[in-house]
């Protein structure tokens, strides 16, 4: 190629590069700015010429806009990573989330472990009612699920308590005191009704109703309602 065919060819590549870095937020284009402009550059001096004004500008303007761009997405990236840890931390939104997953069906396995879950949280449901009449001067029953929690087990720490609470409340099972009658009287013994029953439809249907009373048996049946759980359940283990 003439001489002046190569500065032809060269010139056109400086256009080129030129009109590429005027893109060059959008990266690839920026790439390609910088990277014609330095082929515009390295022609140049094999020709023993100056270097294209128009290269040197694509070049200038190539490498201060992809800059710019690196330090915008450093910039975006952190302001996101921020707001996103808020976001984690906010406790609206976390337990909006946990409400989330307590609504999600549960696998086979999983059910089973929250049914073995919920049995052991009966029998300690009972034996903190057991226990809370025994120490009680008036030797009564608690009739609410939140005394039970807020009294926790004999001995138990406060940070036991708080999460044998938290236990009961995410469980995929409902647990409901009724039928109380805190107090032994003339006509009446003392008396309450325990039950768990699953969380729709977060439990499979068919799955374990539990059932206790004061006598601190506990008992079960497969699908069915709570009633039936009292009236003809099994023996649990």
């Amino acid at each position: 190629m003439s001489g002046d065919g190569r500065s032809a060819s060269n010139g056109a590549m400086a256009r080129t590069a030129l009109w590429l870095s005027v893109f060059a937020f959008f990266v690839p284009l920026g790439i390609a700015a910088v990277v014609v402009g330095h082929v515009c550059e390295k022609r140049a001096e094999a020709d023993g010429r100056d270097s294209d004004p128009m290269a040197r500008a694509a070049l200038w303007i190539g490498y201060l806009q992809l800059a710019l761009v690196s330090v915008t997405a450093m910039i975006a990236w952190g302001l996101f990573h921020e707001t996103a840890q808020g976001f984690q931390r906010d406790a609206v939104v976390q337990r909006f989330f946990r409400a989330s997953d307590q609504m999600q069906p549960l696998d086979a396995e999983s059910a089973q472990e929250e049914e073995e879950t919920a049995a052991s949280v009966i029998y300690q449901l009972v034996a903190i009612e057991d226990e809370m009449r025994r120490h009680r001067e008036d030797g009564s029953y608690a009739c609410q699920i939140e005394d039970l929690l807020e009294n926790g087990a004999e001995g138990a720490t406060d940070a036991g308590k708080r999460a044998f609470g938290m236990r009961v409340l995410r469980s995929a099972y409902m647990y409901r005191i009724s039928r109380c009658n805190p107090q032994h009287g003339a006509m009446t013994e003392a008396a309450y009704v325990l039950t768990a029953v699953p969380r729709t439809p977060r439990m499979p249907e068919n799955s374990m109703i539990f059932c206790a009373d004061q006598t601190g048996s506990v008992r079960y049946v497969r699908g069915g309602t709570s009633l039936e759980c009292l009236n003809n359940g099994q023996a649990f283990r």
